[in-house]
C-alpha cells in the first residue's frame, strides 16, 4: 500500500466520525490520525512527489478538493473532525478560536498554511509546521499567530 493510501477520503473520515462519540476527544484523536498519515506521506521521498503533484493538479479549477483525495488535496481533509464537531462554526472550534477566530480555509491559518507550504515544496518547513499542528491540538496552551505563521506559547496567570 502507498503511503498515500493511508490518508483517509472524505467519506471514510466521514465515516469514522459518525461512527465515534463525536466530541472533542473523538475530533482531536481522528484529526491527528489524520495529520500523522499527512506526515507520513510529506516525510517520504516518493509520496511526497506524488503528493505535490496530486496538490498541484486542479487547484485553479476546483474550489475545495476535499471531496476529491486521493485525485485532489485539500488540506481541510485533515482537520474534518474538528469541522464536524463545530459543524463548520470556526468560532465554536478550538483551533478557530486559538487563530484569532479565523476558518481553517485561511490561507495562513495553522491547516490553511500547509497549501502555502505545499506551493513553495517546502517540505522540510511543512514538516516542522505538521509538529505545530499536534503541538495546538494536544495541548491547550498554544495558538497559531496567523500574520507571522508561527505557533506561540499563551501564558496564563
Amino acid at each position: 500500500m502507498e503511503k498515500t493510501e493511508k490518508l483517509l477520503s472524505y467519506a471514510v473520515i466521514t465515516g469514522e466520525w459518525d461512527n465515534s462519540n463525536k466530541d472533542i476527544n473523538a475530533a482531536k484523536l481522528l484529526t491527528l490520525r489524520q495529520i500523522e498519515k499527512f506526515e507520513e506521506i510529506v516525510a517520504d521521498d516518493e509520496s511526497w512527489k506524488k503528493l505535490t503533484e496530486i496538490f498541484n493538479s486542479g487547484r485553479e479549477t476546483d474550489a475545495w478538493l476535499a471531496l476529491d483525495w486521493p485525485d485532489g488535496f485539500d488540506e481541510l481533509i485533515l482537520c474534518l473532525p474538528m469541522c464536524k464537531l463545530v459543524d463548520f462554526v470556526c468560532s465554536e472550534c478550538t483551533i478557530g478560536r486559538r487563530q484569532e477566530n479565523n476558518s481553517c480555509a485561511n490561507d495562513f491559518s495553522l491547516f490553511g498554511y500547509i497549501a502555502e507550504l505545499l506551493k513553495a515544496t517546502d517540505k522540510n518547513n511543512l514538516l516542522e509546521h505538521i509538529g505545530s499542528i499536534k503541538k495546538l491540538l494536544l495541548i491547550e496552551n498554544f495558538k497559531w499567530n496567523i500574520s507571522k505563521r508561527k505557533l506561540e506559547e499563551v501564558i496564563k496567570d
